[in-house]
């Protein structure tokens, strides 16, 4: 990727960001994106993979977890992937639900993901959690055509050991990047 083209990717992505931003101004809603962190770009990464999850969290940043997500991508290479979410203003667990059934606030949501999709040109967009893979294809029923969509176990487990819940998602990342090497 040349200096211009690179450039332009971060300016779109800031364009993209303050959009956001302002819409969640309007709305009375508040947003979040991964931030930078640790040798890990976040939603500042221009890798053309996208590590997707469904919503920000209403946490605090950097978790326990969090820190091991990004460590993890770290080791495994991928410190410059992209980091979103399909939902781009927080909603807490019990409101998503209640989030996903406006269409209105979805169609705005879909708006936002189809720009990010059109800045980094992703050959693989890797979703995290169950949730997440059934809302992308269910508002990108094509996604599969234009893009490789991989799932991997959202990085935020409840009722799993952590040592398991990191180690399957280190696999499944060693198989990602084993496809993504392939196809580069």
């Amino acid at each position: 990727m040349t200096t211009g083209s690179l450039n332009k990717m971060i300016s779109n992505l800031q364009e993209l960001k303050e959009d956001i931003e302002q819409y969640a101004k309007e709305t009375n809603q508040e947003v979040w994106f991964y931030p930078e962190y640790e040798g890990v770009k976040g939603f500042w990464g221009t890798q053309d993979i996208i590590l997707l999850g469904l919503n920000p969290s209403s946490g605090i940043f950097p978790s326990n977890k969090d820190k091991l997500l990004y460590d993890l991508l770290k080791q495994k290479g991928f410190g410059n992937v992209h980091i979103t979410d399909f939902i781009k203003v927080r909603a807490k667990n019990k409101h998503v639900t209640d989030f996903l059934a406006n269409s209105v606030l979805m169609k705005k949501q879909t708006d936002f993901f189809s720009k990010e999709l059109n800045i980094i040109k992703p050959k693989i967009i890797v979703t995290m959690g169950l949730q997440c893979n059934t809302l992308l294809k269910q508002y990108f029923p094509k996604i599969d055509c234009k893009y490789k969509v991989r799932n991997i176990k959202h990085y935020s487990f409840r009722y799993q050991k952590r040592e398991e819940v990191f180690a399957e998602i280190s696999e499944s990342l060693e198989e990602i990047k084993k496809e993504y090497e392939s196809c580069s």
